[in-house]
């Protein structure tokens, strides 16, 4: 009874695809094999993420949590760490003059004061 049912909602299914492929024009067609071959191709992943989520792979039954263990003094303490920045000194400054103190001018800075060259292009 059973594998009379199977085999006849399998002929069901093959007919039932036929009839509907035979009436559908070729571009409606290549977009239903494209969304079936494409919900086929996440079934196997879908299923490796199912095994994978539901298996314990090596963790305790119980979760543990990581603390420290003043009994043996498993980690040691580790010191503090201060970082203090240099003291800045404060200069009335402007976009055409450079930073005294700890950086150097670029080499080919102009020097404060000179007339500043402009060069016109195309004028000879």
């Amino acid at each position: 009874m059973r594998n009379g049912l199977i085999v006849t909602s399998v002929a069901f299914a093959i007919a039932l695809a036929a009839f509907v492929g035979n009436r559908l024009s070729h571009d409606a067609l290549a977009v239903v094999v494209g969304a079936l071959c494409g919900i086929s191709a996440t079934i196997p992943v879908t299923l490796g993420l199912v095994i994978a989520a539901s298996r314990n792979w090596g963790r305790d039954e119980s979760p543990r949590e990581i603390t420290y263990d003043y009994a043996t003094n498993r980690y040691a303490p580790q010191p503090p760490i201060v970082i203090v920045a240099p003291p800045q000194t404060m200069q009335a400054s402007s976009p055409y003059t450079f930073a005294s103190g700890h950086y150097l001018a670029p080499v080919n800075a102009p020097t404060l004061g000179a007339p500043r060259e402009f060069k016109i292009i195309g004028e000879e």
